[in-house]
């Protein structure tokens, strides 16, 4: 992450911007059977007057923030206009489709901000911008949780922290499933039509339950985990930490079949765990 990045987030942080990153529980097994739990939050707490007061600040400073990360990300892309950059960002893979349309919507925004800032109001639980330039009509219209899993996707492709990785896309599909949903109107010079990535692993980003070296058995080149089906809330997951031929895996039970098994050869090409968060090391 560049000091620009980092001091910009910090800054915000200070500020009392709430970062929306899921809450990770590790659940430890001890060896009489019973378990221990620990809960770790990324929030963002903050220790002045909070910059949630302030919505068209805080959106300045993260697309200040979004944009100087593209620019780095494609040092090419440098000094060229915001619709420049949406058309020659790459769309290869689904990392670079969500980011590529998050830089699209924020384009809109960034630009009412700018040169129509009476276009930018909250009224019933939305944030509706529409307003008119060189004949295009430019609207977006965002249900208030949206806007915060959209400003949460803009910290964590900025930060860094949880890789690009397939854990790291599953998190950013679910949270780009939840800002498409509360978009009730978009357009732009390049459309209304706001792109997909593909219907792969979705793993959901509120609360995940992490279970530290859980039991578990190789059968047939499957890794089959043993442990407590129980019902769990809706906003709630599971992940896997074990270790395997000398890496640290995290798998969600998202990726698992309906026996809780997933391939070995699968688990190292694919759940390696290398990135600062979830952070496994406070339960080791």
């Amino acid at each position: 992450m560049s000091s620009f990045i980092y001091h910009t987030l910090m800054m915000l942080e200070d500020a009392g911007m709430h970062s929306g990153y899921p809450e990770i529980r590790h659940i430890t097994f001890n060896e009489d059977g019973t378990s221990t739990v620990n809960m770790y939050a990324s929030f963002m707490t903050g220790k002045r007057v909070s910059i949630e007061s302030n919505q068209s600040m805080k959106f300045m400073m993260l697309f200040s923030v979004l944009d100087f990360f593209v620019d780095t990300k494609y040092p090419e892309l440098e000094g060229k206009t915001f619709s420049q950059k949406y058309r020659s960002l790459p769309t290869d893979n689904d990392y670079d489709l969500m980011l590529r349309e998050l830089f699209r919507v924020a384009k809109v925004i960034r630009n009412a901000l700018v040169h129509n800032p009476s276009s930018f109001k909250f009224n019933n639980g939305f944030l509706n911008i529409s307003y008119n330039f060189r004949n295009t009509e430019y609207r977006v219209k965002i249900k208030g949780d949206s806007l915060s899993f959209f400003y949460t996707s803009l910290i964590m492709y900025t930060r860094g922290d949880l890789g690009n990785g397939c854990y790291f896309i599953g998190i950013m599909r679910s949270i780009y499933k939840n800002i498409v949903s509360g978009i009730d109107c978009f357009s732009d010079e390049f459309g209304c039509s706001i792109h997909s990535p593909s219907s792969g692993i979705e793993i959901k980003p509120y609360v995940r339950e992490m279970l530290i070296r859980p039991e578990c058995m190789l059968k047939d080149g499957n890794i089959e985990f043993i442990c407590d089906r129980r019902e769990t809330p809706d906003y709630q997951g599971t992940d896997m930490y074990l270790e395997l031929d000398g890496h640290e895996i995290l798998v969600p039970m998202e990726a698992l079949d309906s026996n809780l098994a997933i391939s070995k050869s699968e688990l190292l090409n694919s759940w390696v765990h290398c990135s600062p968060f979830p952070n496994v090391r406070k339960a080791l």
